[in-house]
C-alpha cells in the first residue's frame, strides 16, 4: 500500500501542543507511532496534493534557516558543558521563538523521554532536521562523542550559512543594478521620447534613423497591448522554465546553462566544490562511512549536474574503483580539488583534505565574489551611460537641428 503523508495535533504528557507530519499507509499506523511516543492525538487529516505543493513554496511547517541554525550552536554548546540531554532540549524550546522548529523540539523532547534515539526522533522531524544533521548525531551517538560531533555540525551550519550569505549578495547586487538600468531606459523610451514625437511632426523635421526607431519603439511600449503580450511572453518563459525543472533532462540542462555564465558561473561553480567538500569532510570526521556520507550528501548538492555526477561516484565506488578517478571523470570538479583528494587518499586523510579542498575554495569564492563586484558594477554603469547617451543623442540631435532652423 503507497504511503500517504498526514498532518497532526497531539499534546504530550505536559499539555503541550506538538504539530507535525508523517508518511503511513494509514490514520491507524499514524495513531499508533504516534502514541507509542506518548503523544495525546487530538486531529489527524491527511494533506491534499495541493496543500503540499502550497507548504513547500510558502516554507510552510519548515523552521527558518537562522532559527535552526541558533539552535544547534547553543544545544552543542549545554551538551559540551554536560547538561542532561534532556535539559538541552527543554532549554532549547525556551529559547526559540520559531513555531515550528519549537513544534519539532517537543516531539524530540517526547520521544526522547520514552527511550527514542535523538537522532531517530530527529529522522522522523524531516521537515525541521535535515538528513545531515540526523546522520552526523546517529554517528555521534554511534561513537560516544555527541558533544564533538554537535560542535562540528554547528560549525559546519555557521560556514555553510556565511557562504550562502554572501553568494546570495554576491548575485543579488548586480541584478537590483541591471533592474534599475533596465527600468530607467524603459522610463525614457516610454515617457519621455514620445513627448518629441509631437514636436517632430508638426516641425516636419528629418528625423535619422536611429531617432525614427525610438520614436516607433516609445509608441509601442505605450499601447497596453504591448504590455499585455509582454508579461504573457513572461509567464510562458517562467512556465517552461519551471516546467523543464521538473523533467531530468531539462534541469540538468537549464543548470548547465546556469554554470557556463559568463563571470557567475564560474563562481557557483567554486561555491558548490566549497559545500560539497565541506559537507563530506564533515561527515567522514565524524566516523560516518564514504558511501553513507555521499548518500547524505546528494540531495544537498544544490546542482542536479552535480547530484547526478555524485550518483555515479556513489556506483563506481561500490565497483571498487578510486574517488579520484570517479571525480576526474565527471569534469565538473577542479584539478587541484581532484589532486589534495588524491592525496589524502593515498596518505589516508580523505576528510582532512576535503576540509583543505573547503577552505582553499571557500577563499576563492571570497575572493571572487570582491572581484565581482568591481568588475561588474563599473561595467554596468558604462554600459548604462552608452544606451542612455544613444537615447540623449538621437533625440536632441534633430533638436538642435529643429532649434537652428526656427532661429535663422
Amino acid at each position: 500500500m503507497n504511503a500517504q503523508r498526514y498532518r497532526y495535533i497531539a499534546r504530550t504528557a505536559r499539555g503541550e501542543p506538538v504539530r507535525g507530519a508523517m508518511e503511513a499507509p494509514t490514520r491507524e499506523v499514524v495513531l499508533m507511532s504516534l502514541r507509542t511516543r506518548a503523544l495525546y492525538v487530538t486531529a489527524i487529516e491527511r494533506e491534499s496534493a495541493l496543500r503540499r505543493t502550497l507548504s513547500g513554496w510558502l516554507g510552510g511547517g519548515v523552521p527558518a534557516r537562522r532559527a535552526r541554525l541558533a539552535f544547534f550552536r547553543s544545544f552543542s554548546t549545554l551538551v559540551r558543558a554536560g547538561v542532561p540531554l534532556r535539559r538541552s532540549l527543554e532549554v532549547a524550546i525556551e529559547r526559540t521563538t520559531d513555531r515550528a522548529l519549537r513544534e519539532a523540539l517537543r516531539s524530540v523532547l517526547a520521544e526522547i523521554e520514552h527511550g527514542a534515539a535523538l537522532s531517530a526522533a530527529m529522522r522522523r522531524q524531516s521537515a525541521a532536521f535535515p538528513r545531515l544533521a540526523c546522520a552526523m548525531v546517529a554517528a555521534g551517538e554511534a561513537g560516544g562523542i555527541l558533544d564533538d560531533v554537535l560542535e562540528r555540525l554547528a560549525s559546519f551550519l555557521e560556514r555553510d550559512a556565511d557562504l550562502r550569505k554572501k553568494l546570495r549578495a554576491a548575485l543579488a547586487y548586480p541584478a537590483v543594478v541591471l533592474l534599475t538600468a533596465l527600468t530607467l531606459v524603459v522610463f525614457l523610451l516610454a515617457r519621455v521620447v514620445p513627448m518629441f514625437a509631437e514636436m517632430f511632426a508638426a516641425f516636419h523635421v528629418d528625423l535619422p534613423v536611429t531617432t525614427r526607431a525610438l520614436l516607433v519603439l516609445g509608441a509601442t511600449l505605450q499601447r497596453p497591448p504591448t504590455w499585455v503580450a509582454a508579461a504573457g511572453l513572461a509567464t510562458v518563459l517562467v512556465g517552461a522554465a519551471l516546467a523543464a525543472r521538473r523533467t531530468r533532462s531539462g534541469a540538468l540542462a537549464l543548470d548547465r546553462v546556469r554554470l557556463r555564465l559568463p563571470l557567475v558561473g564560474s563562481l557557483v561553480r567554486e561555491a558548490i566544490t566549497a559545500r560539497l567538500a565541506r559537507t563530506l569532510g564533515t561527515l567522514l570526521r565524524a566516523g560516518i562511512e564514504l558511501l553513507a556520507a555521499i548518500e547524505v550528501v546528494r540531495p544537498l548538492a544544490g546542482s542536479p549536474l552535480y547530484a547526478a555526477a555524485l550518483g555515479r561516484l556513489d556506483v563506481a565506488l561500490r565497483a571498487g574503483e578510486p574517488l579520484t578517478a570517479s571525480l576526474a571523470a565527471s569534469r565538473l570538479f577542479d584539478p587541484l580539488a581532484v589532486a589534495l583528494v588524491r592525496a589524502g587518499e593515498e596518505t589516508g586523510q580523505v576528510d582532512e583534505m576535503l576540509l583543505t579542498v573547503a577552505g582553499y575554495f571557500e577563499a576563492d569564492v571570497d575572493a571572487a565574489i570582491a572581484t565581482l563586484g568591481a568588475v561588474v558594477e563599473p561595467a554596468l554603469i558604462v554600459t548604462l551611460g552608452v544606451v542612455v547617451g544613444f537615447i540623449v543623442f538621437s533625440v536632441f540631435l534633430p533638436l538642435y537641428s529643429l532649434i537652428g532652423s526656427v532661429s535663422r
